[in-house]
């Protein structure tokens, strides 16, 4: 998968160009993919997993308030569906490997068994749904945690949050709004039978749309710690996962970097993806223990570049009044 997600490139005068991975915050650490449901279905860190909504009959899907900005509100009943198809199939199985998704949702109607939360497959892989026709209580997959009371009776409009972390070679832990609901021993993921992620649905049993709302969707490669799920609830409040990672979702990715020492200067060549019609902010830092905010801002609009899916940025050390015998660290921010 193409990702968005920051790096920095390490510059010295007579060294070659290293990367490594710029935390902003520690849930940036392995996070995959984020869905923040804004006004639209676009995936934060790469375009190709951008939500496409699938309906059927009168099944519908709006954007209103959310618990952080707009959420998405998908009206799901009997033979009228609407759910959101997101990646490529597999490519949010994590087979054999570690993961963890956080939602916040809110319930309208239980109109049938099994609605879907999220899902991956139905047999085969992970998914989040009503535990068969409980009015109370979710599951996660056949080999998760089951008849965790999910507060999925209350249909008042009022928002929950679930997170499921899923340890490779490890536990399974299901938290309801910040705590530990239910655990199970290990499960190893599977291929997901070549389905792509549904969100509100499930790709490989028609019929179980999620009615209510849904926002701040997020999917990591590792198992969170219960730590950083308490963040995310927040006592309730909530924190986006954008707020949390310092707005990681406009954070594009360097590609490429070209630089030369020509005697007393050093100029580069950073390649980063950008999307046409879109500007972008370069900062620059020698100390990696600073918040982005405190970095030096050298460029605030730079345009991407015309029918290309990256555009390059050079930097000329001199003009720019950076130290030419220090590490420097850049990064690239979509405004």
């Amino acid at each position: 998968m193409k990702t968005k997600s920051t790096l920095t490139i390490l510059l010295a005068a007579g060294i070659s160009c290293l990367s490594a991975p710029f935390l902003n915050a520690e849930l940036v650490d392995g996070l995959i993919e984020h869905w923040a449901f804004d006004g639209d279905y676009a995936a934060a860190l790469d375009d190709s997993n951008d939500g496409v909504p699938v309906l059927t009959g009168t099944g519908s899907a709006t954007f209103v308030t959310g618990k952080f900005g707009s959420a998405v509100d998908l009206e799901n009943s009997a033979n009228n569906q609407a759910a959101i198809n997101v990646g490529d199939p597999g490519e949010f199985a994590f087979e054999g490997g570690s993961m963890s998704i956080s939602a916040w949702y809110t319930t309208e109607s239980l109109y049938t068994t099994w609605q879907a939360l999220a899902s991956q497959s139905e047999g085969q892989n992970w998914r989040i749904a009503r535990n068969s026709s409980s009015g109370t209580n979710f599951k996660y997959s056949v080999g998760g945690p089951a008849n965790v009371a999910a507060n999925i009776d209350q249909q008042d409009g009022s928002w929950h949050h679930v997170a499921v972390t899923h340890q490779s070679g490890g536990d399974i832990t299901m938290y309801i709004d910040g705590v530990e609901a239910a655990a199970q021993a290990e499960w190893v993921l599977g291929n997901g039978n070549g389905l792509s992620m549904q969100i509100g649905g499930n790709s490989e049993a028609a019929g179980r749309g999620w009615d209510g709302k849904i926002d701040d969707v997020a999917l990591w490669d590792r198992a969170l710690t219960p730590e950083e799920v308490t963040s995310i609830w927040n006592d309730g409040t909530g924190a986006s996962i954008g707020s949390l990672t310092g707005g990681t979702p406009t954070l594009f990715q360097i590609v490429d970097v070209a630089h030369t020492r020509t005697g007393d200067n050093i100029l580069v060549d950073l390649t980063f993806t950008s999307k046409e019609g879109s500007s972008y902010s370069v900062f620059a830092t020698n100390d990696l223990s600073l918040p982005l905010a405190s970095w030096s801002e050298l460029n605030d609009e730079v345009p991407a570049a015309a029918a290309a899916s990256t555009t390059v940025f050079p930097v000329d050390f001199n003009d720019l009044g950076l130290a030419l015998d220090d590490y420097q660290f850049f990064v690239v921010v979509k405004n």
